[in-house]
C-alpha cells in the first residue's frame, strides 16, 4: 500500500528520482551537492531568484488586481485556481495518508485531493481554506507555494522555501541534493498513519505496479494486476479494504466536498512518470550548471569546452534522463488499464501532432502507458532550459537511439514502428531536437 510523501507542501504527488537499476546507478557523477537553507547554488539563486512558473505569474496578477479568485463552496478557492492554471478536475487523485503538514485533517474518510497539469500540482484538504501548490520552474525546478485565504485584500499566493525544503530539498542519496517533487507508497493504517516507515518508499514510473499507491484511493480497472491502493490496515472491523478494480468511491467516502468523484488510475500513472522525469531534469540542470561554473572559475578552457569531470557528469546524469525519456525499466502492463474519469481524453487533447495525427501524449493503456515511447516532457520549458551542453548530449542520444544505432537490451522495447513514429512526431513538432542532435557534442579538454 502506498502513500504520498508530500510532506512539506504542495504536490502531494510525485515521484522522486531514484536510479531505475544498477546500470543507471553506476553512471559516473560528481559528488552530490546539497541545498542549504541559507545559501544558494553558485549559479541558481533558488531562494532569491525571480520565478517564471505559472503559479508565480498568477501570484503577480493577484497582487496587481489583474486577476481575482472567487470562493466557491466548501473547497474555497480550489475551483477558481484550477481554472486560472488550466488544470483539469479529471486529474483529481485522492490520498489518505497523513504525509502533509495538514495531517490533522487527513483521514481515510477525508482524503487530500491533488490536481495537476504538465507544470503545476495543487493540493486541497477538506476543512482547509488554503491550498498547497508546487510548480516546475524552468530555471529553479520545483518551487513551492501556499494560497492563503481571505485577508484584507483577498486570497494571495505566497512562496515557501525553508519549511517545504525540509523534505523536498532531497537531503538524501535518491534526490541528489536538489529540490524535487515526491510521490510515495507505504502501508497506511485506518487513521491515515504510516503503518511502517521502513516499508514506505518513494515511487517512480519504474516501480512495479504491485508496490504502488499505498495510502491512495485508486479508481479504474486493471484486471488481475495488483496494487496497494484502497487499503487501510487496522484492528477495527470497519477498516478500509476495497481492493482493486474499484470504480465507485461513493460507498467509502462522502464525495460532496470534492470537485470530482474519482482518483483515476491513469492520472496516477501519468503523474508518476511526469515527476520522475521532472526530477531528473532538475538534477541534471543543477549539477551541470554547478560544474560549468567551477570550470569557469578554474579557467584554462577555451570557450565551449568542458573539463573531463564536467563531461563525465553530463554523460552520467544525461544518460539517466535519456533512459527515463524512453521509459527504460517501466513495467509492462499484464492486462489493459482503464480510468474512470475523463482524464485520458483531457490529457491527450493537448498533444502536439505530426502530419499523421500522432502525438507523444497518445496513451496506449493496453501493454504500456504511452503509445509512442518518448516522453511528452521533451516539449516542456524545463527541458528547453537545460544547459546547452546537457541538452545537446541528450538530443544526440535521442537521435542515435531512434536511428537504431544503440545496441544492447535497454532500448529493445522500441520497435522499428516505434522509432519511425517518434522520429516523425519530433520532425513535425520539435525539429530543433533533431537539428541540435546533428551537432557534435562539446569537446573535452584532456
Amino acid at each position: 500500500m502506498r502513500s504520498v510523501r508530500l510532506l512539506a507542501v504542495a504536490a502531494a504527488l510525485l515521484a522522486a528520482l531514484t536510479p531505475a537499476d544498477s546500470a543507471a546507478a553506476a553512471a559516473p557523477t560528481a559528488p552530490a551537492p546539497q541545498l542549504p537553507y541559507d545559501t544558494e547554488y553558485p549559479t541558481i539563486p533558488y531562494a532569491t531568484g525571480e520565478t517564471s512558473d505559472p503559479v508565480a505569474d498568477l501570484a503577480r496578477r493577484l497582487e496587481s488586481g489583474e486577476a481575482t479568485l472567487a470562493r466557491e463552496g466548501s473547497s474555497a478557492y480550489l475551483a477558481a485556481v484550477l481554472r486560472e492554471l488550466g488544470i483539469p478536475v479529471s486529474s483529481q487523485m485522492l490520498v489518505f495518508s497523513k504525509t502533509s503538514l495538514l495531517a490533522r485533517l487527513i483521514w481515510p474518510e477525508t482524503p487530500r485531493a491533488i490536481y495537476f497539469n504538465d507544470r503545476v500540482y495543487v493540493a486541497w484538504t477538506p476543512g482547509a481554506d488554503g491550498l498547497e501548490i508546487s510548480a516546475q520552474d524552468p530555471e529553479l525546478g520545483p518551487v513551492f507555494y501556499n494560497l492563503e485565504p481571505d485577508g484584507e485584500e483577498g486570497p494571495r499566493i505566497r512562496r515557501q522555501t525553508g519549511l517545504c525544503l525540509q523534505c523536498h530539498d532531497s537531503y538524501s542519496l535518491t534526490g541528489g541534493g536538489v529540490p524535487r517533487h515526491i510521490m510515495g507508497s507505504g502501508p497506511t493504517d485506518e487513521n491515515g498513519q504510516l503503518a511502517s516507515h521502513e516499508l514506505w518508499q518513494v515511487t517512480t514510473d519504474t516501480t512495479p505496479i504491485r508496490d504502488r499507491w499505498g495510502g491512495w484511493y485508486v479508481t479504474g480497472t486493471h484486471g488481475d494486476q495488483l496494487h496497494m491502493g484502497n487499503v487501510a490496515l487496522g484492528r477495527r472491523g470497519d477498516s478500509l479494504t476495497a481492493g482493486g478494480n474499484l470504480t465507485d468511491l461513493s460507498e467509502l467516502i462522502d464525495l460532496t466536498p470534492y470537485l470530482g468523484a474519482h482518483s483515476d488510475i491513469v492520472a496516477l500513472l501519468v503523474a508518476e512518470h511526469q515527476t520522475t522525469v521532472q526530477n531528473l531534469i532538475t538534477l541534471l540542470g543543477y549539477r551541470v550548471h554547478t560544474r560549468l561554473h567551477i570550470d569557469e572559475q578554474e579557467g584554462g578552457l577555451p570557450p565551449g569546452e568542458m573539463s573531463p569531470r564536467t563531461a563525465r557528469l553530463v554523460e552520467g546524469l544525461g544518460e539517466l534522463l535519456v533512459r527515463a525519456l524512453f521509459f527504460v525499466g517501466t513495467p509492462r502492463f499484464e492486462e489493459p488499464i482503464e480510468g474512470t474519469s475523463t482524464f485520458t481524453a483531457d490529457f491527450t487533447a493537448g498533444g502536439r501532432k505530426d502530419a499523421q495525427g500522432r502525438a507523444l501524449r497518445d496513451l496506449d493503456l493496453q501493454t504500456r502507458l504511452f503509445r509512442h515511447p518518448l516522453s511528452y516532457l521533451i516539449h516542456s520549458p524545463e527541458y528547453d532550459a537545460l544547459p546547452a551542453q546537457a541538452r545537446d548530449y541528450v538530443n544526440a542520444r535521442i537521435l542515435s537511439i531512434l536511428r537504431g544505432e544503440e545496441g544492447g537490451s535497454d532500448f529493445a522495447h522500441l520497435s522499428a514502428d516505434d522509432r519511425e513514429a517518434v522520429l516523425s512526431i519530433l520532425r513535425d513538432t520539435k525539429p530543433e531536437i533533431l537539428a541540435d542532435a546533428l551537432m557534435q557534442f562539446s569537446p573535452v579538454r584532456q
